[in-house]
């Protein structure tokens, strides 16, 4: 929509000086006008400045006229604009939270409130109201969304402030720190584990995919000396990946462990296009990695009496920990990640092993006890046994 501005002269009426504008307002356009005595503004120069002072707010009402396109001014109008014009552009991803919180919390409450009418104070108490009750991550994650829309509703004009901002949110709770298991049990499980999953969690450990990139990969994307990644699977929908980082290419490894499992997944399909899936379910369509979840890992898990929290994106976290533990610079890391940067690569996804702090701790000592330089450290001394 075009912004309108005015900035109409001062007439000259004998006794009183007077302009004329046009007021947009009400829906239908119209003429209005205002004076100033001369006995009280005695220049011309000091009228046109009482008058430019006087339409900076009748502009801004001008500007407010509700867009020709939104049925109504309500919030429900104003989303089902935004599904109908915007959600389009946004990832699957996003559009799928987005919707959920719409439908589950916002628009029962505030469909039917006219969004000009809406209050920072009111939506500080509607807010409050989830707390404890649901997760501070869920109470952002919604706020973020509510946000999002009248944003795009003060970009077309509906409102001048955003109400949602300025709403004071519950903190971030500390997130359970993820479970990195020991060298020799994460081959336990990859052993363990039942096909596909054996060999997605492989694909995850070594190549670094995520379950969503290795559940849409198809044929047609592995190449002699890699695996091209450009697409994934999420909530029932292919999608770009993750971020644009997240397009990468991912080398094949020279011991031919991921080659293995691709030979023996092309000798077992039924479909060997370009297009075809590599891993299906027994339709032949995508696998859903919540079934994967539930009838594989966490029994394999459970079985082996590992830590219960395993889930899949706990074997990324383990691939970027191996690759620093073996002395692989962040970036190589990063790119075979596809993470748009180090930071994230080493402070959310890099652990350490136990043993691996034990030994910088026994090299850090033999620095300075220089008669222990050149001996092993020994690891293994129990912590409780008495000195």
């Amino acid at each position: 929509m075009r912004e309108r501005h005015q900035r109409p002269r001062v007439r000259d009426l004998g006794t009183k000086w007077k302009i004329f504008y046009w007021d947009y307002s009400p829906g239908k356009r119209r003429g209005r006008t205002k004076s100033w005595a001369k006995n009280s503004v005695p220049t011309r120069t000091e009228a046109q400045r009482l008058a430019d002072q006087f339409m900076e707010p009748a502009n801004e009402r001008n500007n407010e006229h509700h867009p020709v396109f939104l049925k109504g001014d309500t919030l429900g109008a104003l989303v089902a604009t935004c599904r109908e014009k915007m959600w389009p552009l946004l990832k699957n991803s996003t559009r799928i939270s987005y919707d959920f919180y719409l439908d589950t919390h916002i628009l029962p409450k505030w469909g039917s409130m006219r969004v000009p009418k809406m209050r920072t104070i009111e939506l500080q108490d509607f807010f409050n109201s989830y707390s404890p009750r649901l997760a501070s991550a869920t109470v952002r994650n919604m706020h973020a969304c509510l946000r999002a829309v009248l944003n795009q509703g003060k970009t077309w004009g509906l409102v001048r402030v955003n109400p949602a901002i300025g709403v004071r949110l519950p903190r971030k709770k500390a997130r359970k720190p993820p479970v990195v298991l020991a060298k020799q049990d994460i081959r336990r499980v990859i052993d363990d584990l039942p096909e596909p999953t054996k060999s997605i969690v492989t694909l995850m450990v070594v190549g670094s995919m995520r379950v969503g990139e290795v559940v849409a990969l198809r044929w047609g994307r592995i190449l002699p000396d890699r695996i091209e990644v450009i697409e994934r699977y999420y909530e029932g929908e292919f999608d770009d990946t993750k971020t644009e980082a997240g397009h990468r290419s991912i080398p094949l490894d020279s011991f031919g462990i991921l080659r293995g499992i691709l030979d023996r997944a092309w000798a077992l399909s039924k479909n060997q296009g370009p297009q075809d899936l590599i891993f299906t379910n027994a339709r032949g369509g995508p696998i859903d990695r919540r079934n994967l979840l539930r009838r594989h890992l966490k029994p394999t898990i459970k079985k082996l009496g590992l830590p219960s929290t395993v889930d899949f994106r706990s074997f990324r976290t383990m691939h970027a920990s191996l690759m620093s533990s073996v002395g692989v610079r962040p970036e190589v890391t990063r790119d075979n990640m596809g993470h748009s940067t180090v930071d994230v690569t080493q402070n959310v996804y890099g652990k350490t092993w136990w043993e691996e702090r034990a030994e910088a701790v026994s090299l850090a000592a033999a620095s300075v006890w220089r008669e222990f330089q050149g001996t092993t450290p020994c690891l293994g001394v129990n912590p409780n046994k008495s000195m």
